[in-house]
């Protein structure tokens, strides 16, 4: 009892109608998974679907397709089929490529459909008749006879290891769904803003928006945009800086561009959108003149704390607001540095800008020494950018690759290279002084070629053997 149900079930799982039905319903869910770009954010789903289509589709699992229950399930089911496919035809295989390998009355006995049968006779010895036979089809892989040799049975067979293309091919689809699913499972598509300048390691899950940490720094030196003559955009670049971790070095520099990523440590960035914002911080916008050349001008985009080249006599600047400014006064000052040649010490002179009712009106301005500092203003002409990048890890991509290049490989095999078996049965006929010469050939496939060509050996067999 227990046999037989064993024998039932391993008879489902191999057959070759599961086999059908796995591949049509992952073929579907694969389209869905298409359609419906997978592993996007919330707020992207509700704006294209709608918030019930959206609850709908997630419910149904089509949000996440490759990492739902029943995709895994379906695809475990098919790499048993596979297994159990290829362990049921296995023997049988082995025996037909190294042994031992079936008699000529036993394979005259089975009738083969496919079978092709010829009989010849001829007045030259045994000897002379397998080396014509040997001519046609090889060397033959067995020759059993009588001890008088009366009696000769030849076995010949031609691209028997092909046979194998189907176990390869079997294995190639198991190598392409491990490498999908471990893609899916361990691999990841996120998103992060930075700002022009700025660096982080953190990026957010597009699926469920949970930070997650990079192996590496990346930070955004430069973003443009560029136009055409009309004004439509052109192309979005985003430089972009991949710095290490313990050592804080640059290892790599690269303009982000849309179907131009970046790829590094098996992490993939795509330029995905861009966008402009405000500064949190104060930003004012100086005019730094020298008084000794009239044609020297440079505006600065001055922000709370950091320090800004002037350029003239190696003097730096910072712009600094007062914490609790009066009324009417000029809410900030400037802080002068200037490093001191004998010592290397920086010396810090405080410069006060002075308050002014009439600031609309007026140019308010500074100076030390030869540099002039003229105050133009909070910053409202300078466009401050973010670029938005998705970052994706697919380093099992390579796995699927692998396994596709494989089963192109044996499929090839596998259709093209058909197994020929051809057996020979010599017989010495006593009263007529002959051979009967019994040629049987089996192809694995039923091709037309296969055919034509094993008329066109006989007919050259029939003229060597003198028998038209």
């Amino acid at each position: 009892m227990i046999m037989t149900m064993l024998s039932k079930l391993n008879k489902f799982l191999s057959s070759v109608k599961l086999a059908i039905f796995l591949f049509i319903a992952i073929a579907v869910f694969a389209m869905v998974g298409t359609f419906i770009n997978q592993g996007d954010t919330i707020s992207r789903y509700k704006s294209i679907f709608g918030s019930q289509t959206y609850h709908v589709l997630y419910w149904l699992g089509f949000l996440n397709i490759y990492d739902s229950w029943y995709f895994i399930g379906l695809a475990v089911l098919l790499i048993i089929n596979l297994i159990m496919a290829s362990v049921n035809i296995l023997p049988r295989t082995l025996k037909a490529v190294f042994g031992p390998y079936p008699s000529f009355k036993a394979m005259m006995d089975k009738k083969n459909p496919k079978a092709v049968y010829e009989v010849i006779e001829s007045k030259k010895n045994i000897e002379e008749i397998k080396k014509t036979l040997n001519k046609k089809f090889g060397k033959p892989f067995t020759e059993k006879g009588n001890k008088d040799g009366a009696n000769i049975e030849l076995y010949y067979s031609k691209n028997a290891i092909f046979r194998f293309s189907p176990f390869i091919a079997h294995f190639s689809v198991i190598i392409i769904i491990i490498g999908v699913m471990l893609n899916f499972r361990y691999g990841f598509r996120s998103y992060t803003n930075i700002k022009v300048g700025e660096k982080t390691n953190v990026s957010y899950l597009l699926k469920n928006q949970k930070p997650i940490k990079l192996p590496f720094i990346i930070r955004l030196d430069k973003y443009e945009t560029k136009y055409y003559p009309d004004g439509i955009p052109k192309s979005y670049i985003s430089k972009i800086s991949i710095i290490k971790k313990r050592t804080h070095t640059n290892v790599l520099t690269k303009n982000v561009m849309v179907n131009h990523p970046l790829t590094y440590d098996g992490i993939t960035i795509y330029q995905a959108s861009y966008g402009q914002y405000k500064p949190t911080k104060v930003i004012v916008r100086i005019l730094v003149l020298n008084l000794k050349e009239p044609k020297f001008r440079k505006y600065v985009y001055a922000e709370t704390g950091k320090a800004y080249p002037a350029g003239i006599d190696n003097l730096n600047f910072r712009f600094i607001p007062y914490k609790n400014p009066k009324r009417d006064e000029i809410p900030f000052y400037l802080k002068i540095l200037k490093a001191n040649k004998k010592n290397g010490t920086v010396k810090t002179i405080l410069f006060h800008v002075l308050p002014d009712k009439n600031l609309k009106e007026q140019i308010v301005f500074a100076k030390y020494k030869h540099a002039a500092f003229i105050y133009s203003g909070i910053d409202k002409v300078k466009t401050y950018y973010y670029s938005g990048v998705e970052i994706s890890k697919n380093t099992y991509v390579s796995i699927v690759w692998i396994g596709s290049i494989i089963l192109v490989i044996s499929m090839f095999f596998s259709f093209f290279f058909n197994h020929e078996e051809v057996w020979g049965s010599l017989t010495n006929l006593e009263d007529e002084k002959k051979v009967r010469v019994e040629i049987l050939a089996i192809p694995k496939k039923k091709f037309e070629s296969f055919y034509r060509n094993f008329s066109k050996k006989i007919e050259i067999i029939k003229k060597e053997l003198k028998l038209k």
